[in-house]
């Protein structure tokens, strides 16, 4: 299994600037880099692999961005049960692509999962957190705002 990760960065800076990334994952592990520039533009990125679960504290919960069936002007889960914005929701067992809570770390991401009459929602996701490239599942998530 690879251990090593790699990632890709880019620079904010006055001027010209070019980024310069570097990612260290879990398993097979990837990482998106970023930082403020200062004329260099230098950024770094963290990796998380496909497959390895993170315990990520409420407190220290990431944005993320997931679309939700509107129905009726309320979002539904898959299980059927209406939420609303600010609601936590919780489930004990997690699975990509089969069961718990899952988003993606940017819009661009989360729209490749988008079921039809959907809206895009901010989230914030915490607990047992599972990560792949473009989407991840969690046992924690709460809606944000809708976007």
């Amino acid at each position: 299994m690879n251990n090593n990760g790699h990632g890709s960065g880019y620079g904010d800076g006055n001027g010209s600037g070019s980024g310069h990334g570097h990612g260290s994952g879990y398993g097979n592990g990837y990482g998106n880099g970023y930082g403020n520039g200062n004329g260099n533009g230098y950024g770094y990125g963290d990796g998380y692999g496909d497959g390895i679960a993170l315990q990520i504290p409420r407190e220290s919960a990431w944005i993320a961005y997931h679309y939700i069936v509107s129905h009726r002007q309320r979002l539904l889960l898959r299980s059927g049960e209406y939420v609303e914005v600010g609601d936590n929701i919780h489930e004990d067992r997690i699975e990509m692509c089969q069961m718990g809570l899952h988003a993606s770390l940017c819009p661009a991401d989360a729209v490749k999962y988008k079921p039809s009459n959907s809206v895009l929602t901010k989230v914030l996701i915490w607990g047992k957190v599972v990560v792949a490239k473009d989407k991840l599942v969690a046992t924690d998530r709460r809606i944000v705002e809708i976007l």
